[in-house]
Formats: C-alpha cells, sequence, structure tokens
C-alpha cells in the first residue's frame, strides 16, 4: 500500500473542488451539480464545529475523501454523528485508503467527544464489518436496499 495521510480540507483549497467533482459524480442520486456540491462543502468546510471533510492523498495527490457530518438521509434514522460519502479514485480502491479514510473519521468523532458514529450504505457492508462496525438495521431509501451500522467507538 502506498503511504496514505488525511487532511482536513480547508475552504478554497483545490481539494475542495476535486472532492466536489468526486461527489457529483459517484453521489448521482444526491442530484447535485458541481457548483452547488462545490457551494455546500465550502460552507460545510468553512464551519468545522460540527463535522469535518476529509481528503487522502498519496504522493500529495488527492485519492479519497470522507466526511463526518451531524445528519445523515432523511427521515431515517434519527441517530448522530455520521460517517458519510467515502469516495476512493478507482486505481487506488483495494488497497487500504479507504480504511485509512473510515479511521480518520473515526478518530475526529473521538476528538469531538462522540462513543457512538453511524453510518449507511448500500452494498459495502463486509468492507466496514472487517473494519469493526455492526450491522443494525435494514431499510429502503430511494428504491435502495440500505444498511444501517454503528461502530461503537
Amino acid at each position: 500500500m502506498t503511504n496514505v495521510q488525511t487532511f482536513i480540507v480547508e475552504p478554497g483549497t483545490p481539494e475542495l473542488a476535486i472532492c466536489a467533482r468526486w461527489r457529483k459524480n459517484a453521489f448521482s442520486v444526491l442530484q447535485a451539480s458541481f457548483e452547488e456540491e462545490l457551494k455546500s462543502l465550502e460552507l460545510f468546510a468553512s464551519d468545522q464545529t460540527h463535522g469535518v471533510a476529509l481528503v487522502a492523498k498519496a504522493d500529495d495527490e488527492p485519492i479519497g475523501t470522507c466526511l463526518l457530518v451531524e445528519s445523515e438521509i432523511e427521515p431515517n434514522h434519527d441517530v448522530s454523528p455520521w460517517l458519510a460519502g467515502l469516495f476512493v479514485v478507482p486505481e487506488h480502491r483495494r488497497k487500504g485508503a479507504g480504511a485509512v479514510l473510515v479511521r480518520a473519521i473515526e478518530d475526529q468523532a473521538r476528538l469531538r467527544g462522540f462513543s457512538r458514529l453511524y453510518l449507511y450504505t448500500t452494498e459495502a457492508i463486509g468492507f466496514y464489518a472487517r473494519l469493526g462496525w455492526s450491522l443494525v438495521d435494514r431499510t429502503n431509501w430511494k428504491g435502495f436496499d440500505t444498511a444501517l451500522m454503528v461502530r461503537e467507538l
């Protein structure tokens, strides 16, 4: 595995636009344009009291992103906080970058005093289970069979 490091995404940095493009392309269910996603991430990154956006880099090149957020898809489960929007560029998948991002978000949650973290996934139950996450519930969200998972920190 390449040496992967995570960094907090700051407003106005080039990484913010890269993350917005990744999110727009990877999470089409959000139905946000690139401009809308960038504006949302700029606003999110400008106030880190309630969450944080991370970017993973390998050899100083951005390769992935993940968020710690207060709330996730509505109106399903009313719990908080959430790991959301994990994305790793295809050529770096299955090499540990996703696990590095998940662990970094878990650390950010601990730093904020949380003892539990939640996420939704449609396809990666096994990945998260290998990292210590537990399946809590299943729900249907916008036609997708979606798993609610939890991690005790």
